[in-house]
């Protein structure tokens, strides 16, 4: 590297990161709290966006517009009132001004909350930079854990989607996915009276010792129990007086570390190790984006009692599975619903492969580094090369092999026996290993819907959902959560890429997707042919209000249904209609 490109690979970095900043703040701006007033060009290539709190308005290029996802921006500008001059506007401007507009329409209440959501912004913004510096020399994606490291730029639709509260530059670098980082667990012996634990299948201790390099690595008394940590987690429960008096006692001991090493996936906190059965997901004392990264004890219940359900169910298929989580372990103190110790276990269907050909929806849709094509775009360019077909015609055959593994098997389950999933971009994968979608796999165990009207025939399959009513609903809300997850922040971000990239037009994909839907309501006949018939004619959708969650700093998990804000938003699903055949008018006669 010469020395000009070491000079303008951080300035590069830098203009990226806050083109991106500013794409992410717009989209959520416009669709959550400007409908009404923000003016949207004839011809689409600007929004003018007025401003209260200063006497101006900004003028935004739109390089791209979507019906389904967020739009592309190109340069604002800004004009005073008075003047008939517009001036160019940098995206830090933009970024501040846009801020202070969402706090002046808010209530009184929530505009002390403005120097908290800049902190957050610019936090978020440095983060992203830090990625692009990062990931600036690195290959593209090949697989599951290069996917799960290649998030740049976050949440597709949040304001701020790298922001990370509680972690120092070091401890980034150390444990944050994007930095390729490799740790060891840290592990504690606990008396067994203080532990608490759950298990659909198999015995915690017995999947512990499938973790590489552990078996034997510590000597445990008769009567006491191994519990693993992320180091992150163990610096936090060291600080803490309940935790220390434990140890002061010799009821729990810090062993230290030990086991192979582990890598992040894109939830930070969720952890993958090739050789190894069980992915770990630990409570880390990190926000990031809306919330702290904790495990509430419901959460715990919910993997095990749904890992013994779907069993009894046999959901699975050949092209879709759930990834379960059906094993726990914690420490139960005093006085406290959780402890800090709380380890998840999760199926690891990927062990002893590389994971080649396994992508993360996230991964697959999200905006190129500069001067790179979206991974999404790159396979199908390259399937459409090997098969010596036109990108365009690949595209539609690859949107309709993945709505094969992904909609309609969460549809039919659905339709079966009245359990939805919260699929979002974040929680699915596709397997790509021969080209088009072959099979969808799902993982989150904060993410079921139970349908109300299933219960009763569900309860008796596994009587412990009586203990978790926090997981059903009336279908009506089911479907309004869904039609979000699956469909509006999944389908609707694969199809805002395809067209981004020009694969194929967005309206075409929606028509492809209407066609699948309309297909499934007549197929089903249950909750899934309703949920179906919703997306077809729904005036609007569901969606997340993430800009609005996080300018009046609520932690989602803390709401009584852990699931944050959501707003409508129009539902392009029942507006994309079939063009009508033109009559031809020169034939002859």
């Amino acid at each position: 590297m010469s020395l000009q490109q070491s000079i303008d690979a951080p300035a590069c970095a830098a203009t990226a990161a806050q083109a991106a900043s500013l794409q992410a703040l717009l989209n959520t701006y416009l669709r959550e709290m400007a409908p009404g007033s923000a003016v949207l060009a004839d011809d689409r290539s600007t929004v003018e966006i007025p401003l209260s709190h200063i006497p101006a308005r900004l003028r935004v290029r739109i390089t791209y517009f979507s019906a389904t996802g967020p739009h592309r921006f190109g340069p604002a500008q800004i004009l005073f009132d008075g003047s008939s001059t517009w001036h160019s506007a940098p995206p830090v401007q933009v970024l501040t001004l846009i801020a202070q507009e969402c706090f002046t329409r808010l209530n009184s209440r929530d505009a002390g909350q403005l120097p908290e959501f800049l902190r957050g912004l610019f936090n978020s913004n440095a983060g992203i930079e830090q990625n692009l510096i990062r990931h600036a020399g690195t290959p593209e994606p090949d697989g599951f854990l290069a996917a799960e490291q290649a998030l740049t730029f976050g949440h597709w639709l949040h304001p701020t989607p790298k922001s990370r509260d509680g972690l120092t530059t070091w401890q980034q670098a150390a444990y944050a996915p994007e930095y390729a980082g490799e740790f060891r667990l840290t592990f504690f012996a606990a008396d067994q009276s203080l532990v608490t634990l759950g298990s659909a299948h198999q015995a915690p201790a017995d999947m512990l010792r499938q973790i590489p390099g552990l078996d034997g690595a510590f000597r445990l008394r008769p009567d006491e129990v191994m519990i693993p940590a992320h180091p992150l987690q163990a610096q936090m429960l060291r600080l803490d007086p309940q935790v220390q008096a434990l140890l002061a006692t010799g009821r729990l001991r810090d062993l230290g570390e030990a086991g192979c090493a582990f890598n992040a996936t894109s939830s930070l906190r969720t952890l993958y190790a090739p050789g190894c059965r069980w992915m770990l997901k630990f409570s880390v004392p990190v926000r990031l984006t809306n919330s702290l990264r904790v495990t509430k004890h419901n959460e715990l219940e919910t993997g095990v009692l749904m890992a013994r359900l779907l069993k009894h169910l046999d959901a699975d298929g050949p092209r879709f599975r759930i990834l379960n989580d059906p094993a726990y372990l914690t420490l139960t103190l005093p006085g406290r619903s959780e402890s800090g110790f709380e380890v998840i276990f999760r199926e690891n269907p990927f062990a002893g492969t590389d994971g080649t050909g396994i992508y993360n929806l996230a991964a697959l849709t999200a905006d190129p580094l500069p001067g790179r094509t979206a991974l999404l775009t790159r396979l199908i360019q390259q399937l459409a090369a090997d098969h010596g077909e036109t990108p365009a015609d690949t595209a539609r055959l690859w949107f309709e092999a993945y709505l094969t593994c992904m909609l309609d098997p969460v549809l039919d389950l659905y339709d079966r026996h009245g359990i939805a999933l919260e699929a979002h971009q974040q929680n699915s994968l596709l397997d790509l290993s021969t080209g088009l979608p072959s099979r969808g796999y799902y993982r989150d165990n904060q993410g079921y819907f139970i349908a109300q009207d299933a219960l009763p025939r569900l309860n008796a399959l596994e009587p412990s959902l009586t203990q978790q009513p926090a997981l059903v609903y009336p279908r009506a809300h089911i479907n309004e959560r869904m039609a979000y997850y699956l469909v509006v922040n999944q389908i609707f971000a694969v199809i805002r890429r395809l067209g981004c990239d020009g694969l194929a037009p967005e309206p075409d994909l929606l028509l492809q997707l209407r066609r699948r839907l309309t297909t499934a309501a007549s197929r089903l006949s249950g909750a899934g042919a309703d949920f179906a018939r919703y997306l077809l004619t729904a005036p609007a959708l569901s969606a997340k209000a993430n800009l609005l969650t996080r300018a009046r700093n609520v932690d989602e998990l803390e709401t009584e249904a852990q699931e944050g804000l959501f707003l409508q938003m129009p539902n392009p699903i029942a507006a994309a209609q079939p063009q009508p055949v033109q009559e031809r008018t020169d034939v002859l006669t």
